[in-house]
């Protein structure tokens, strides 16, 4: 059994959450450095693309074989969309880090180029929100995520209620896949398409960010209980 959920779950979340973070700089033209956030995008990006790249060509990586579809595929999209987006904040660096000053003639025209470079990575985002939506549908159909294994400790005390951990995962892939759904519209329109979009992904990215910190202790013990045939529940 190989996971990489862990950092791959740390990585979605912190995506996420940074996303509409900047987004709502970007609209309320605080003063931000394009370096500083074109550099944190390009980490999770790789981080995201090498792992999820990994899990979605390695069959069968793990027990439950669909989760490489439903898992690793979106999460290799959402890493190369970071790098795509760590590289268009790089090359528009110079009018990103101007959209603190006053409003005039030539920082409006920048803001439209700007708008029409990330346009097309917003239609991605939305392809991105259809398989969302479908992943949520399987989970919920399928029973897909299930429950953890009953070794695993803390995660494993609901073990005989699968129901719990489906339904979780199923919901922030919802929360997920409507955010990434109004991802065109929030770019154009923003107002309430951009309200809705940013706290759907944020409480999804922050659900997501905290689930896998706790994996970190949740699967260490696993490996333990199983390995060394101990039980710890906590």
């Amino acid at each position: 059994m190989i996971l990489y959920n862990t950092a791959m779950g740390i990585c979605a979340g912190l995506s996420l959450i940074l996303v509409p973070v900047l987004g709502s700089k970007i609209y309320r033209r605080q003063k931000i450095s394009a370096e500083g956030w074109s550099l944190t995008f390009a980490a999770i990006g790789l981080v995201l693309t090498v792992l999820s790249g990994l899990m979605a060509t390695t069959w069968p990586l793990t027990v439950n074989p669909p989760i490489n579809i439903a898992f690793a595929e979106p999460n290799l999209f959402l890493g190369v969309l970071m790098l795509a987006a760590s590289l268009l904040l790089w090359q528009h660096r110079d009018i990103i880090n101007t959209l603190g000053e006053e409003k005039s003639t030539a920082s409006l025209v920048a803001e439209a180029r700007l708008t029409r470079a990330l346009t097309p990575l917003a239609y991605v985002v939305f392809t991105l929100g259809l398989i969302l939506a479908a992943v949520a549908l399987a989970i919920f159909r399928f029973n897909l995520v299930g429950s953890a294994p009953a070794a695993e400790p803390i995660s494993g005390l609901l073990h005989d209620y699968p129901v719990v951990e489906n339904s979780f995962f199923g919901i922030l892939y919802s929360l997920a896949a409507i955010g990434a759904l109004l991802a065109p519209f929030a770019l154009k329109k923003r107002g309430v398409y951009f309200t809705v979009m940013s706290r759907v992904w944020i409480t999804a990215g922050v659900c997501f960010l905290l689930f896998s910190v706790m994996n970190y202790y949740t699967h260490i013990g696993l490996l333990v209980n199983i390995g060394n045939h101990t039980n710890y529940r906590f």
